[in-house]
């Protein structure tokens, strides 16, 4: 196959993009489709690769994956090795353990199952992952397993029937993507059948070599620029609000395959593609790409987010200059058959590969290896695991529905008069009630479901499915249950009415997906409807209104205050890493009044009630140990077990004030 300098060229036009964007310059929010300009020229090289040795009898799939061995594997493990020691001495528990995990899979090249699963790819917690741009290798290195297979069972077609065949398969797998990109969009982000048509739009340039190679003048001039343009347009337009893969991914797999296709040594496109800096960026692309996610991650934990972008443009020159390491003293000594014989590096692959399994399952079945810290730090750490012991016994979720009738009781063996209801928010509660209302002779029974508010009429966006069928279950048994006269509400009712994660303002930023609260219908479109916080709000007061109607008393609380930070680890970071604080960690009053203004609105909206009482969070934790300020930390203990749940500590003085109001009532 003869070289083509402008297809390392185009590496450097993918490579670069992917960097910026991952270093946070906004100029590039659309970076992340460098990852797809690779697909392409993964499509186009491998199958150009297989299918001319199979026309010429000499294919040989033993000597084809030797070839990506040698061309993925030691690269992939030295940036790996280099990694270890870094998360041994910088994550915490939970961290070490994901990290862990990520290195098994990687090994098993699965790690695009593994991150569909754990990461969504723009969280905030996703970047701090310095594993995951490994999902692209496990994907092309499942197309690896499977494309060969299939050009061989075919083989003996025309070149004209493979070109359709794999058309064929080019628009089933753009069809799919563009179906997924709308109701399972992590999956369709990570899994190699909606990417399988970006790789195979580069096998179809392969096979139809014989259209356009000889294409020359205005129009290889005009479709290489084109090209250009399209790539371009993608990096510096798109942002992680755009549905990804789907048809939008038409713009930069069709640019790349111009650009394939088109850029000639005499096209000016072909010309800076072939310009040496330029070159030199493709030519060592590969060990940049490896290692830019994990320089920006761990970044990224040792200063706890708070990354400068000075900081991030020198570390986006450091990824080149250890790629050019990389490159040179890894990459192209072991692609030498003269260096390493084939048996050699297929022993060596399974060997490392295997030692790389085991530390794996070492840091994971170790928890992580929580004694690997210091002790200060361990005991800071361990405040992440400050939950209810009962959580995963009485506390509903997907995978784990717990019909109403089979609820737990928490304080005295007596028949509840009181019910807490909500999502986790409510979970975090339901303890600390339970041992003070046993010092009434009273019990509480706990009904919960995780990302579910206590709301008749609406669903999550994203997609709780049972969440309203159990809501319903939940009023037919509190209505039937006449014994129980009064019901806590508690939930995350910011999140489901703002729908996005918190920014603290002050470099704190929560991970997680989107969720909106949203009236039960298909039509997703309402998420940006303005008229949307009015009409859940309205929702919301109709549920409460619905039970007072009905004879209940309510204790309706109001948000609990977010933080923005995974609360133990923060603390015990600065502490690992020797960062002084003066004042008790807290986050700023005036951002929490803003993030909570519509919610509060819409519950101010209701009035007074004989059997309303509304507890405000913010009484206890803002503006009252410190001005102006909403607490986080108390006498060195954190009051979050993480981003937005209280802890035992914060959660038992919630609980305390919604006993000492209800007793003002006589409610008890």
């Amino acid at each position: 196959m003869k070289y083509r300098p402008e297809i390392d060229g185009l590496r450097a036009v993918a490579v670069l993009p992917v960097i910026f964007c991952h270093a946070g310059f906004k100029t590039f929010s659309g970076g992340f489709v460098g990852v797809d300009v690779f697909f392409v020229i993964s499509g186009y090289l491998i199958t150009l690769i297989i299918h001319g040795e199979l026309q010429q009898g000499s294919f040989s799939i033993v000597q084809f994956y030797e070839r990506r061995v040698r061309r993925i594997l030691p690269a992939l493990f030295f940036v790996t090795l280099v990694c270890i020691p870094f998360a041994w001495a910088w994550m915490m528990p939970d961290e070490f353990k994901d990290f862990s995990k990520s290195i098994e899979k990687v090994n098993l090249f699965i790690s695009n199952f593994y991150f569909w699963k754990e990461a969504n790819y723009f969280a905030p917690d996703a970047q701090l992952a310095p594993m995951l741009h490994t999902w692209s290798l496990a994907v092309e290195e499942q197309f690896y397993v499977i494309f060969p297979i299939f050009l061989i069972v075919i083989q003996s077609c025309s070149q004209k029937k493979l070109l359709i065949l794999t058309s064929i398969l080019v628009v089933a797998s753009l069809g799919l993507s563009e179906w997924w990109s709308k109701i399972y969009p992590v999956a369709n982000f990570y899994l190699l059948p909606t990417r399988a048509w970006e790789l195979g739009v580069g096998s179809m340039m392969a096979l139809s070599i014989n259209y356009w190679r000889h294409v020359e003048g205005w129009i290889a001039q005009l479709a290489s620029s084109v090209g250009l343009f399209l790539v371009a347009f993608s990096i510096f337009t798109y942002d992680e609000g755009t549905p990804f893969p789907s048809l939008w991914a038409l713009m930069p797999v069709l640019g790349a395959a111009l650009i394939i296709g088109y850029a000639r040594p005499q096209t000016l496109v072909g010309k800076f593609l072939s310009w040496t800096p330029v070159m030199g960026v493709g030519l060592i692309s590969y060990s940049a790409y490896l290692w830019h996610h994990p320089l920006f991650a761990f970044a990224r934990i040792r200063l706890s987010g708070n990354v400068l972008p000075e900081v991030y443009f020198g570390l986006s020159i450091l990824v080149l200059g250890l790629a050019y390491f990389t490159w040179r003293f890894v990459e192209r000594p072991f692609r030498k058959k003269s260096t390493f014989t084939r048996k050699q590096i297929f022993i060596g692959a399974v060997i490392v590969s295997s030692l790389f399994i085991a530390f794996g399952k070492f840091g994971r079945w170790n928890d992580g290896v929580p004694e690997r810290l210091p002790l200060e730090v361990k005991q800071m750490a361990m405040w992440a695991k400050d939950r209810d012991p009962r959580r995963k016994e009485c506390h509903a979720k997907k995978s784990n529905f717990i019909e109403p009738v089979d609820s737990c009781v928490y304080g005295n063996e007596l028949p509840p008069k009181i019910a807490i209801l909500g999502d986790s928010h409510a979970m975090v509660l339901a303890s600390p009630l339970g041992e003070l209302l046993m010092q009434e002779n009273q019990s509480i029974r706990a009904l919960t479901y995780s990302s579910c508010a206590p709301v008749i009429g609406y669903k999550n966006s994203d997609k709780v499915d049972e969440c309203p069928k159990y809501n319903k279950l939940v009023q037919r048994f509190l209505y039937s249950h006449l014994e129980i006269e009064t019901l806590i509400l508690v939930a995350r009712w910011t999140l489901y009415i703002e729908g996005v994660r918190f920014n603290n303002g002050e470099g704190g930023i929560e991970p997680g997906m989107p969720a909106y609260a949203l009236p039960i219908s298909k039509d997703m479109s309402f998420i940006k409807n303005p008229a949307r916080v009015d009409k859940i709000g309205r929702l919301f007061r109709s549920t409460i209104e619905n039970i007072l109607n009905h004879g209940k008393r309510v204790v309706l609380v109001y948000p609990v205050p977010e933080t923005g930070l995974q609360v133990p680890y923060y603390l015990a970071k600065e502490i690992l890493f020797y960062i002084g604080r003066k004042d008790a960690l807290s986050t700023s009053f005036k951002v929490f009044k803003e993030r909570t203004e519509n919610i509060r609105k819409q519950f101010d909206m209701l009035g007074a009630h004989r059997n309303l009482i509304r507890i405000r969070p913010e009484d206890i934790f803002c503006n009252t140990f410190i001005i102006n300020r909403c607490v986080v930390q108390l006498a060195g203990k954190p009051l979050y077990f993480d981003y937005d749940h209280l802890n035992s500590i914060g959660s038992a003085m919630l609980a305390e004030k919604i006993i000492t109001e209800m007793k003002e009532k006589n409610w008890l």
